[in-house]
C-alpha cells in the first residue's frame, strides 16, 4: 500500500472544506455552488491518487536536476491573482467563495516543491 502524506490530508481537508461551504450556504447562486463542488471533488479524487502520483512525480524528476523556482513563481501568481480578483469585487463573499477552487493548484505546486527538494537531497 502506498503511503499516505500530509498533503493526502490536505487534499482531504480542502474536499471537506469546500462542501461544506457549497452545501451550508443556500443562497448561493447555482454557478458558484457547482464550482465549489466540483473542486472539492477534484480535491477528493487528488487526495485518492496523491501516493500514486507522488511516486510518478519522484521518478520524474529524479530523471532530471530541476529547479523549484518556475513552480514558486505559479504559486505567487495564482496568489496574486486571487489577492487582485478578491479586491476588485470589494472582498466580498462571493468574490472570496469563487477564488477558494485555485487552493487545489497552489497545494500541487506546493507538493512538486517538496518533491523537488527531497530528490535534489539525495542526489
Amino acid at each position: 500500500m502506498q503511503r499516505s502524506t500530509l498533503f493526502t490530508f490536505l487534499y482531504l481537508a480542502l474536499g471537506v472544506c469546500l462542501t461544506a461551504i457549497a452545501f451550508g450556504y443556500p443562497n448561493l447562486p447555482s454557478g458558484l455552488q457547482t464550482s465549489l463542488l466540483i473542486s472539492a471533488g477534484a480535491s477528493y479524487i487528488t487526495c485518492i491518487f496523491e501516493p500514486f502520483l507522488r511516486e510518478r512525480t519522484i521518478r520524474f524528476y529524479r530523471r532530471r536536476n530541476s529547479s523549484i523556482i518556475l513552480s514558486s513563481l505559479v504559486i505567487g501568481f495564482i496568489i496574486i491573482w486571487m489577492i487582485w480578483q478578491v479586491q476588485s469585487q470589494n472582498w466580498t463573499m462571493e468574490a472570496i467563495l469563487q477564488v477558494l477552487p485555485w487552493l487545489i493548484g497552489i497545494l500541487l505546486y506546493a507538493e512538486n516543491i517538496v518533491i523537488i527538494r527531497q530528490v535534489n537531497s539525495e542526489h
